[in-house]
């Protein structure tokens, strides 16, 4: 399990795939952007007034780390919703699209809290998809291409199908 799938699982990623939720994250970096200037705020304040104690200044110097660490993990989280771009079948992907000449395509499909990936690839419209898997736990064969035929929609769910299931 990587530190990611510990931090964020499937569901996380589903459920803050809707605008509002976006919406909710980006409010939540903000206040504690707020929160934080506020914070740096009285830690200059306590450490310009006089006759000040060294445990004041350090319970200042405390609760500003403290407040700069939750405004790391708003942006955090709202940058890891941003990460993922697609829903299929309940879980979260990140697609990347790339679009070459005379119909030529390629789709990096990766999953947001898995490590099997897929490249798929066409070299003209009505041509058939070709598919090259990686599968980093796996020993023997960590990469292999297979074709999916010429149904853009359908080589791209299988796609997904095989990160979310390892099965063809």
């Amino acid at each position: 399990m990587t530190v990611m799938e510990r931090l964020y699982d499937n569901d996380w990623y589903v459920s803050h795939a809707s605008p509002s939720q976006r919406e909710a994250l980006e409010a939540d970096v903000t206040r504690a952007w707020m929160v934080r200037e506020a914070s740096v705020e009285d830690v200059d304040r306590a450490r310009t007034v006089a006759n000040i104690s060294p445990a004041r200044s350090a319970l200042a110097l405390s609760m500003g780390n403290v407040v700069q660490a939750e405004y790391d993990r708003a942006r955090a989280r709202l940058f890891e919703a941003a990460r993922c771009t697609d829903i299929v079948n309940g879980h979260a992907f990140t697609v990347r699209r790339e679009v070459g000449q005379n119909g030529a395509m390629t789709i990096e499909i990766t999953s947001c809290t898995l490590l099997r990936r897929a490249s798929l690839s066409t070299r003209g419209r009505g041509e058939d998809w070709t598919a090259t898997l990686h599968d980093p736990e796996r020993r023997n064969v960590g990469s292999f291409s297979t074709s999916f035929g010429s149904d853009p929609w359908g080589a791209f769910h299988r796609a997904c199908e095989w990160i979310t299931t390892g099965l063809l």
